[in-house]
C-alpha cells in the first residue's frame, strides 16, 4: 500500500479485528513466539505505518490494566480470585503487545526507524515504484514524535498508577514498559540532536515521562496512600525496573539517570515495613528484602562508571556515606558489602578525595555496635588497604598503633568505694564507650591491614601484630576484639608458613613473642 489511508483500512479491517479476536484465546506458552511474530511484522518499517497498532494497544492498556484505588479491598472468594486471574492473564497479554511495538520504536540502533526508511527487502513484496514513494519522508518528520507524544500523554500516568499491580507477571510486564518508555524516549531525543535538532523533535514544554517515572517510584516507601500490601507490590515493580536498567540499559544514561537516584529506595527498602501485617504479609515482605538484596549486589558489581562522569562516583559515595549512619543495622550492612565492590572495580577511576571518602566510609562501619556489621567492614577495608600507597599505609598504622594503645584500660590501685553521684557514672560510662569505640575501630583496621597481607612481611605488619597481640588476652576488652586478634594472628601465622624462616628476619625478638603469646596454645606445664 501507498498511502496512510489505504495502510490504516488494512488495519482496521483485517489485522486489528484478526488480534482482538486472537489474543484473547492465545494459551499463555505461545505469548513470547507471538511477541516476536509482532515484532517482526513491523520491523524497519517507519512508524507511521503501524501507528494504527501503536494507538490499538495503548487503548487495551488503558481500558484492562488495573488501577490503584484509595481504601480498595483485593480479597475476593474463590471465584472471583479465579476471574480475576483470567482478567489479570490477559492484561499481561496486552502489556506484551504494547512492549513489542515500543521496541521497534528505537529511534538509534534500528535503521528503519531512525532514518523513516523501508528496509531492503521490501523490494520482494512491492514493486519499485511503491518503494521509491517512501523517499520523500525524513527524520525531521513528526511520525516518531507523534507516536511518543501518544504514548506519553495516554499511557505514563496509567502504567504508574499501577505499580501496586496484585499480578507478578503484570508488575513485570509494567517495569519492563516504564524502562522502555525512558529507554527508547531518550534515545529518539539523542538521535534527533545528533542529526542537528537540538531541541530532539520534542516541544520544550512537553514533559519527560523519564522525570514522572522517576519521581513517582522514588517516593513509593514514603507514600501513605498504598496499603501495606500494596506498597510491597509497587516496591517490587520499581525493584524490576532498576533490573531492566542494570540488564537491558547501558553503562552511561541508564545508570546516571535512573539507578543512581533510585539507589537510596534500594537501600531503605531494606528495613521492613512498620505497621500491623498477617504472617503471610510478612512473608512477601522477607521476599522483597531479598529481592532489593539481589538488585544491590548486582549493581554493585555489574554497574562500571567507566564513561568519565566523575560526579557519578562521588554521587553514589554520598549515598553509601548517607547509608552507612542509618539507624538499621541491615541497610549499614548492605553498605559495607557494597563499598567492598563498588571500590574495588572503580580503584582505578578514583580521585584522591574518593580514595579518602571510601575509606573513611569503612573505617566509620569498624566500630559498629552489631557484629554483622564490623565484620562486613573490616573484609571492605582489607581489600581497600591491600592496594593502599605503601608510604601512606605506613602512616595510618603508626597512627591507629597508638590510639589502640591508649584504648588500654590501665589498672588502679583499689580505693575504698565511695558513693557516686548520677551525673558522675553518667560521664565515666560515656567515657568507657568513647574508649571501647576507639578500641573496635583501632584493632579492627589493624587486623585488615594484617590480612591484606597474606604473602608478605613489610615493616608495619610486625608492628600491627605486636600492637594487636596487647588486646588478646585483655579481659576488659570487648569479646570481638579479642576474637578477631586471635583469628588474625593465627590466620597470618597459616598463610606465611611455607616461607616463615624468611618472614620471621622482619621481626624482633620481642615482636616475635608477642605473636607467638596469641598463637601458641597454652601448656599445661608452662
Amino acid at each position: 500500500s501507498n498511502t496512510d489511508d489505504e495502510r490504516n483500512v488494512i488495519w482496521e479491517t483485517m489485522l486489528l479485528p484478526f488480534l482482538d479476536e486472537a489474543v484473547v484465546k492465545m494459551p499463555t506458552d505461545f505469548l513470547a513466539a507471538f511477541y516476536d511474530a509482532c515484532r517482526y511484522g513491523i520491523h524497519h518499517f517507519p512508524p507511521s505505518y503501524f501507528f494504527p497498532l501503536l494507538k490499538w494497544s495503548v487503548t487495551k492498556v488503558q481500558n484492562t490494566l488495573w488501577q490503584h484505588e484509595v481504601n480498595e479491598d483485593v480479597e475476593e472468594s474463590n471465584g472471583a480470585a479465579s476471574a480475576m486471574s483470567d482478567r489479570f492473564a490477559l492484561q499481561g497479554k496486552w502489556l506484551l503487545i504494547f512492549q513489542a511495538v515500543l521496541v521497534e520504536l528505537d529511534s538509534e540502533d534500528d535503521p528503519g526507524a531512525a532514518v523513516c526508511k523501508l528496509p531492503w527487502y521490501s523490494g520482494i513484496f512491492m514493486g519499485n515504484e511503491d518503494i521509491k514513494d517512501t523517499s520523500t519522508v525524513t527524520p525531521t518528520e513528526i511520525e516518531l514524535g507523534q507516536s511518543w507524544k501518544y504514548v506519553n500523554d495516554h499511557l505514563t500516568p496509567c502504567l504508574t498508577n499501577a505499580l501496586g499491580h496484585p499480578y507478578d507477571k503484570c508488575r513485570d510486564h509494567i517495569a519492563s514498559c516504564l524502562f522502555r518508555m525512558c529507554y527508547v524516549q531518550r534515545k529518539f531525543i539523542n538521535t534527533y540532536k545528533a542529526l542537528g535538532n537540538e531541541n530532539g523533535s520534542q516541544s520544550s514544554d512537553d514533559p519527560d515521562p523519564g522525570i514522572e517515572i522517576m519521581n513517582k517510584l522514588g517516593s513509593i516507601r514514603d507514600s501513605d496512600k498504598y496499603s501495606f500490601k500494596e506498597k510491597n507490590r509497587a516496591l517490587g515493580t520499581a525493584r524490576k525496573f532498576v533490573s531492566c536498567c542494570i540488564h537491558w540499559g547501558d553503562a552511561k544514561h541508564e545508570y546516571s539517570e535512573f539507578i543512581i537516584p533510585l539507589l537510596p529506595l534500594a537501600f531503605k527498602s531494606l528495613q521492613t515495613i512498620e505497621g500491623e501485617a498477617s504472617p503471610e504479609d510478612r512473608g512477601i515482605e522477607a521476599d522483597l528484602v531479598k529481592g532489593y538484596r539481589y538488585a544491590i549486589s548486582d549493581i554493585s558489581s555489574s554497574c562500571v562508571a567507566c564513561y568519565g562522569v566523575s560526579n557519578d562516583l562521588t554521587l553514589v559515595l554520598d549515598v553509601l556515606k548517607e547509608m552507612s549512619s542509618h539507624d538499621y543495622w541491615q541497610i549499614r550492612q548492605a553498605t559495607a558489602h557494597f563499598l567492598r565492590c563498588f571500590q574495588g572495580a572503580h580503584k582505578f577511576l578514583f580521585t584522591e578525595k574518593q580514595d579518602e571518602m571510601s575509606l573513611s566510609i569503612a573505617i566509620s562501619l569498624l566500630a559498629d555496635e552489631r557484629r554483622e556489621v564490623s565484620t562486613a567492614a573490616t573484609s571492605t577495608l582489607t581489600g581497600i588497604l591491600a592496594v593502599f600507597p605503601q608510604a601512606a599505609l605506613e602512616e595510618l598504622v603508626s597512627k591507629y598503633i597508638k590510639i589502640a594503645n591508649k584504648s588500654l584500660k590501665k589498672k588502679k590501685r583499689k580505693k575504698p568505694p565511695t558513693e557516686v553521684s548520677t551525673e558522675e557514672s553518667e560521664i565515666a560510662a560515656t567515657k568507657e564507650k568513647a574508649r571501647s569505640v576507639r578500641q573496635q575501630k583501632s584493632v579492627f583496621l589493624l587486623c585488615a591491614v594484617v590480612m591484606g597481607r597474606p604473602y608478605d612481611t613489610p615493616v608495619f605488619v610486625p608492628e600491627a601484630l605486636a600492637a594487636l597481640s596487647k588486646h588478646s588476652f585483655e579481659q576488659r576488652a570487648s569479646l570481638s576484639v579479642r576474637e578477631i586478634v586471635k583469628m588474625v594472628c593465627s590466620e597470618f601465622k597459616r598463610t606465611h608458613t611455607d616461607n616463615w624462616e624468611a618472614h620471621r628476619k622482619q621481626f624482633t625478638q620481642e615482636q616475635l613473642e608477642a605473636l607467638e603469646d596469641v598463637v601458641s596454645t597454652p601448656h599445661y606445664y608452662a
